[in-house]
């Protein structure tokens, strides 16, 4: 069996601007939304972006506010800027500590490290609001929260001066 699709024209106004904003491309909750690589509908979505199930095509959800992990918009969230934060980050890829969680020993992989806390690639289990304690290296135990947890990270902020 054949299928058939009908297109209508839209109305001017819209062919109009959009020609002068140029062609965006994105994925609209609550809309028939089809794949601008291969016609089909069949769609994984993330937080930001929605996937072809069929092609792998990639684009922008419409309703992503774009404010991906980055520096400058994690820190927008606060209110501070870099200069502004409490203590300066030092870097620590390839470094390692533990972490307590209810008693259980864990791994935890370090991406920095500072007076107020550490961030580190995720462990199944964490989620915001958590309690942990981290064993630094020099053995000491400090107790620490989970501030958030996502893209494969998490923040803890030390509860208690070190």
């Amino acid at each position: 069996m054949s299928r058939v699709e009908l297109y209508e024209r839209t109305a001017p106004s819209f062919a109009a601007t959009l020609a002068q904003r140029g062609h965006h491309v994105v994925y609209r909750n609550n809309a028939s939304n089809h794949c601008p690589g291969c016609g089909r509908s069949h769609w994984y979505i993330g937080r930001i972006t929605a996937e072809c199930g069929f092609c792998g095509t990639a684009v922008p959800l419409a309703e992503a506010r774009g404010d991906y992990r980055n520096t400058e918009n994690s820190l927008a969230k606060t209110g501070r800027s870099p200069e502004q934060r409490r203590s300066p980050r030092t870097p620590a890829h390839g470094r390692k500590l533990q972490l307590l969680i209810e008693g259980s020993p864990v791994s935890f992989a370090l991406h920095n490290v500072s007076e107020g806390g550490v961030m580190g690639e995720d462990v199944a289990g964490l989620f915001p609001g958590a309690t942990v304690s981290v064993r630094l290296e020099d053995g000491s135990l400090s107790p620490a929260v989970v501030k958030w947890a996502e893209d494969g990270l998490v923040g803890l902020a030390f509860t208690a001066p070190n």
